[in-house]
């Protein structure tokens, strides 16, 4: 292994996907807010205080709070899985800061669009569960890797292999008339908002800010290279102004240019 390199294959478990750093980050916040709620929210109200209350919209902690909340085991299990599944990669491919945000932009964004649908509708909701930021990387995982092909078991049996960007259409598809049709207790516009705002994001373009004493000496190389070809220039000019007129014709500054180039052509 190469001393420095970012390597995310440690720690790893099952089927050989990487467990990344953000990744297990989420999961596991997720997992002890779980055991939390099952081991404590009798005696204290995580779901009253964290969930997000659309009745509620300017209590803004909860707009990243409620994702890391769930109403089950098998809730909690299924947006795990599917973190695991999608995000790994896709933090491989973006790295971990910007997949932080990603997260963080996919999560608030799904918050943003329940609470102006249930005002557009008239209606309030309590809605907890990571499933906006699942979404969200459903939908980047179509953009990221469109081309690769993903086998689902529908109803558990029947296999069923599409591209990742047919699979990310279908899958909003599906909740746009889910959402439209409504009444099953599930928040579908916080599905098409994690979407929504995880396209908005990957729009954006990446920053290119050097960072690191690595970036910083890429940095003064390149500034080194631009000065040695400025200085190159000037002293080809002055020796052809010796050429042409001789070494009197030269001013005090002209020759201690000379003679400071001369020293660093016998060192370089």
């Amino acid at each position: 292994m190469r001393y420095g390199a970012p390597s995310y294959t440690v720690p790893g478990f099952g089927f050989g996907r990487p467990w990344t750093p953000a990744v297990r980050a989420l999961i596991v916040g997720c997992g002890g807010a779980y055991l939390a709620q099952l081991f404590f929210g009798r005696s204290f109200p995580f779901v009253d205080l964290f969930a997000l209350d659309t009745a509620r919209p300017f209590e803004i902690w909860r707009w990243v709070t409620y994702a890391f909340l769930h109403g089950g085991v098998f809730h909690l299990l299924f947006n795990a899985l599917a973190i695991w599944m999608f995000g790994s990669e896709i933090e491989e491919r973006l790295g971990t800061r910007r997949f932080v945000a990603f997260c963080t932009a996919t999560g608030v964004g799904a918050a943003l669009s329940v609470v102006l649908v249930d005002r557009l509708l008239g209606r309030e909701s309590l809605v907890l569960g990571a499933s906006g930021i699942v979404f969200g990387l459903l939908l980047a995982y179509g953009l990221l890797f469109s081309e690769r092909v993903i086998t689902l078991l529908v109803f558990f049996v029947l296999p069923v292999s599409m591209k990742a960007k047919h699979f990310v259409v279908a899958f909003g598809v599906i909740e746009l008339l889910f959402g439209m049709a409504g009444g099953d207790g599930v928040a579908h516009f916080a599905h098409l908002g994690g979407m929504f705002f995880g396209w908005l994001f990957l729009q954006a373009p990446a920053a290119v800010t050097p960072r690191g004493p690595g970036a910083l000496a890429a940095l003064r190389d390149r500034l080194g290279v631009f000065t040695r070809a400025r200085d190159d220039r000037r002293m080809d000019a002055l020796l052809q102004k010796v050429n042409e007129r001789g070494i009197g014709s030269l001013t005090a500054g002209e020759k201690n240019f000379l003679h400071r180039m001369s020293r660093r052509k016998r060192w370089n």
